[in-house]
């Protein structure tokens, strides 16, 4: 018997063997998930603080375009050019960066590899803007000495409080005095720039207090001071777009009268053109455009009315526009027929010329002229008489031509028949 099991440990030989290959192939399959798991968190990971790294440096991008404009403003352009030149690199580069995000972002399928290279320039081109960024605001607070410099600072910022406030009214006032010239579309840009002003200078006023407040307690107060130089600064940009505004409008304003006045003459032009036109189609689409264009001029000189200049003028030229292409199109329609007026005559006398030459030559050889060449002849005759009894001068001048041809024509083949 126990030679009729002699294949028993062969079997339990391979099984642990089977076995133990199953068992590396597992671990090895689980080691590989692992991986997987791995790379993936990382990637996770790395996607997660490229926008992070994204979203902080175009915050601070933000934040130093408005320091930059402080920094000018207490400091001058000369002080603060590196500023500049640190602000244009971090803008370049957050701008690249951007682009990158737009790649990772887009529909295109991209590969692992790919995203994880791109996040990589993404983190280094965020990361390098706002560590060049924090440099600089970092040596400009320096610069302002705010605590050292701090009593003195703030009594200058209250005069300039009292001198941005005093000129509160006098946009209140210009506010007032455009309104009743201006449409409410054409002071949208800068009717609500006093309660915003006013709004800033009391943030300004509430800043400037907490900053004495916080000096007698011997505490520090830079970042009350900037908040006072910031609102500060808002109220008069506000305040200084209000006259601005006021300029541009009064330009606009000028700009509109002298085109509503070339309109004007334009129109007389257009009117002219079309009561001399010969073509009754061509004067009627004229009449057309002429009346839509006059019927903008009218209502943008009507007495009373609150003006738009910017949309006025855009109203205006849009008219113009649709005059000027039919105005081009009926001067060139006229410009052919007198053309054709002046070549009909010298048509006619060639054709005429040619058929007389034609006729006599067939006369003269009347037994050896064929068909073909006396049929063209009196077609050119018929055409001839055509072309004189045409009353449009451009069908005439194509039908004397026409006659002209085949004139040629006949004394071609009459002269060909006789030899």
């Amino acid at each position: 018997m126990n030679g009729d099991l002699w294949w028993v440990p062969s079997v339990i030989v391979i099984g642990l063997v089977v076995a133990g290959v199953w068992a590396l192939v597992g671990a090895s399959r689980r080691r590989t998930r692992a991986r997987l798991g791995q790379l993936s968190a990382a990637a996770t990971e790395l996607e997660r603080r490229a926008s992070s790294s994204l979203v902080r440096a175009d915050d601070l991008v933000q934040d130093a375009t408005d320091e930059l404009s402080f920094a000018i403003a207490q400091f001058g352009e000369s002080a603060t050019r590196q500023f500049a030149t640190a602000l244009a690199t971090s803008r370049r580069q957050l701008s690249d960066a951007f682009a990158l995000q737009q790649k990772l972002d887009d529909a295109v399928p991209d590969s692992a590899l790919e995203r994880t290279r791109w996040n990589q320039q993404i983190v280094q081109l965020a990361d390098e803007a706002t560590g060049r960024l924090t440099n600089q605001a970092r040596d400009f607070t320096a610069k302002r000495g705010v605590e050292r410099n701090a009593p003195q600072q703030i009594d200058e910022l209250r005069r300039r409080l009292d001198r941005v406030s005093d000129r509160v009214a006098g946009g209140t006032s210009t506010l007032t005095r455009l309104g009743l010239s201006y449409s409410a579309a054409a002071l949208a840009p800068i009717s609500g720039n006093v309660d915003r002003a006013s709004t800033a200078l009391d943030a300004a006023r509430a800043s400037a207090d907490a900053a004495a407040a916080r000096l007698a307690a011997s505490e520090p107060v830079g970042e009350q001071l900037r908040a006072t130089e910031h609102a500060l600064f808002q109220a008069t940009q506000l305040l200084d777009a209000i006259e601005t505004g006021e300029d541009q409008l009064h330009r606009g304003f000028a700009n509109l009268q002298k085109a509503l006045d070339a309109a004007a003459g334009e129109l007389a032009e257009a009117r002219a053109l079309r009561d001399a036109h010969e073509e009754s189609d061509t004067s009627a689409s004229l009449n057309q455009v002429i009346s839509a264009a006059a019927a903008v001029q009218a209502s943008l000189r009507e007495p009373g009315r609150l003006a738009d200049p910017a949309g006025d003028l855009v109203l205006l030229e849009a008219a113009m526009n649709g005059l000027d292409s039919i105005r081009s199109e009926a001067r060139n329609r006229q410009l052919r027929l007198d053309n054709a007026r002046t070549g009909l005559a010298g048509a006619l006398l060639t054709a005429r010329s040619q058929i007389t030459v034609t006729r006599d030559f067939v006369a003269a050889h009347r037994g050896r002229v064929q068909a073909a060449a006396r049929t063209r002849l009196a077609e050119a005759e018929r055409q001839l008489a055509l072309a004189a009894a045409e009353a449009d001068p451009v069908t005439a001048l194509d039908t004397a031509r026409r006659a002209m041809t085949l004139a040629t024509d006949a004394d071609a083949l009459a002269r060909y028949d006789t030899h």
